[in-house]
């Protein structure tokens, strides 16, 4: 705590040090020490009596903090907190109880519009939006160090799939699911600046959700506003859209200056492009087999 904090403005200006507050949190510090029986505050004015029992009492909440105990959780920091719901209670980490359809359960509620799910051939979890695909693996590990075997894994994943864009290792010991978001170009060789840092940044690991949330707010799409023509959101009838692209191509060719067999038969074929329109819906239907020999003898006859 700085001098000026014990003094007032009127104080320092007039350069007065010999506050009887000090006196008394010299003799609070060695009581808290063992060495002296608690100081009374009655030979204070009211005013320096609320002042030396506010920093009184910061001493007192100050002595119980241990700074050697270990960082407290995300989920017990943001407990009974409007950011509680990010982190949805998870099992304690313990082997074999964490998998990858608690790694999709989790990543299912970070954004509703997102695509998510367990690629078994890969064994990874598949996150996409719109154009975004990202891959998350679990590894046996505490923490998601970004070991050679890891680094390897994560590469393989790159190269088998050209769409994945981003990589998160999950730490499966860990209890809040720690996540390394790496991209492709992190795995690569690096650049030494002079002052021997890498020059690559990578993303800080964070518990799983909010890794993908973080992802989602950095690199995420966006899409402009559309909408879909009306005039083509009934079913495609493609017989129908082949008789009519057959009679354009009939009329136009009939109405060429052919001569002899050839103007005939394009004549001939007007009012007949339902023989094109079912040959189209033979061939498209699934597992058909057409005879070009026959189809073409019979469009031959309905020329003659």
């Amino acid at each position: 705590m700085s001098d000026d904090a014990l003094f007032s403005a009127e104080e320092l200006d007039t350069g007065r040090r010999d506050d009887p507050v000090d006196a008394v949190i010299l003799a609070f510090v060695d009581h808290l020490e063992g060495a002296a029986p608690r100081p009374t505050l009655d030979h204070l004015e009211p005013d320096d009596r609320q002042r030396a029992q506010a920093i009184l009492d910061g001493l007192v909440t100050a002595r119980g903090i241990n700074p050697h105990l270990t960082r407290p959780s995300i989920e017990s920091l943001l407990a009974d907190t409007p950011l509680a719901r990010l982190l949805p209670a998870l099992e304690a980490a313990r082997p074999g109880g964490v998998d990858l359809a608690t790694v999709a359960r989790v990543m299912a509620g970070v954004d509703r519009r997102a695509r998510v799910h367990v690629d078994d051939g890969t064994s990874t979890v598949v996150y996409a939006y719109l154009d975004l695909r990202a891959r998350f693996l679990l590894v046996p590990a505490d923490t998601p160090a970004i070991t050679d075997a890891v680094r390897a894994q994560v590469g393989a994943l790159f190269d088998r799939d050209a769409d994945t864009s981003r990589v998160g290792v999950v730490a499966a010991g860990s209890h809040e699911l720690t996540t390394q978001v790496i991209a492709a170009e992190d795995l690569g060789d690096t650049i030494t600046t002079p002052n021997g840092e890498p020059h690559v940044r990578w993303q800080p690991a964070l518990p799983l959700r909010l890794a993908a949330q973080r992802m989602l707010e950095q690199i995420a799409p966006e899409w402009p506003a559309f909408d879909f023509d009306h005039a083509y959101s009934e079913p495609l009838d493609l017989p129908a859209v082949a008789a009519e692209i057959a009679r354009l191509v009939i009329e136009r060719e009939a109405a060429r200056s052919y001569r002899g067999e050839k103007r005939r038969a394009y004549r001939a074929l007007i009012g007949q492009e339902r023989i094109f329109a079912d040959l189209v819906a033979k061939v498209s239907a699934r597992g058909a087999t057409v005879d070009l020999a026959v189809e073409t003898s019979r469009i031959g006859q309905a020329a003659a």
